[in-house]
């Protein structure tokens, strides 16, 4: 009899040992899925282009422009093209100067940023202090900049980069941007002065970065080579832009 339950008792483990091994089978696909997908790049993915619209984000005051963006380059090219100060002016006309003035103690960056607004009529300028790139999440890394109090004639001024590593090739790019002019101004005029600045400066380095002006499809498809490092071409490009 013992011999009998014995063998039973076996029986009985390798059917669940067998059950236990399909059924993690089972789910290798879809632990793969979810390692690929990514919500915000496929938003930017469905709509062939950066996003942006305005908002207030979380933990911070007044509304803010927001754009983001998916770069098929990694994350160390798309800081490199973020920390290039001197070519913000490269963002939109209405960048009339940008231009590293002081190195602090604590690696920060201070740059004397200056644009015209009203067709130029009235020209806006401030000191952004830059603190150096921080990593708050593994794969995640912030650049911010906040207007040195006294230094510039509108009221505030923050930027926000941040930087989300999808993988080793692919970079998703987002920037929130505040500034209150001390003249008085429609809510609705602000709100799209700084939707667009910031569109602009994601596209800017999108561009740049990868050396196209193409949003690629994310995941990319199975043997289809998108994962590809950037052609030599696309190198020759980007440095052109």
């Amino acid at each position: 009899m013992l011999y009998a339950s014995g063998m039973k008792r076996s029986a009985f483990g390798s059917v669940a040992a067998t059950m236990l091994t399909v059924a993690g089978l089972a789910l290798l696909p879809a632990v793969a899925a979810a390692d690929t997908f990514d919500p915000d790049a496929a938003r930017i993915v469905a709509a062939k282009h950066s996003l942006e619209w305005n908002w207030t984000p979380p933990g911070r005051a007044g509304r803010y422009g927001h754009a983001e963006t998916l770069i098929h380059a990694p994350i160390d090219l798309v800081r490199q093209r973020v920390l290039d100060f001197s070519h913000y002016t490269d963002i939109s006309a209405h960048f009339k100067m940008a231009r590293v003035i002081a190195y602090g103690a604590d690696h920060s960056t201070d740059v004397f940023i200056r644009i015209g607004v009203l067709h130029d009529i009235v020209t806006l300028w401030d000191v952004t202090r830059f603190a150096p790139v921080r990593e708050i999440a593994p794969g995640v890394e912030v650049l911010e900049g906040r207007m040195v109090p006294g230094r510039g004639n509108v009221r505030d001024m923050n930027a926000v980069w941040t930087m989300r590593a999808l993988n080793d090739e692919w970079t998703l790019l987002k920037f929130d941007l505040l500034l209150k002019p001390r003249l008085p101004a429609p809510q609705f005029v602000v709100d799209e002065t700084l939707r667009d600045a910031a569109r602009n400066a994601v596209d800017l380095i999108h561009d740049r970065t990868q050396g196209t002006r193409i949003i690629e499809a994310w995941p990319p498809p199975q043997g289809s080579g998108a994962c590809a490092k950037p052609s030599m071409t696309d190198t020759a490009v980007a440095s052109q832009l």
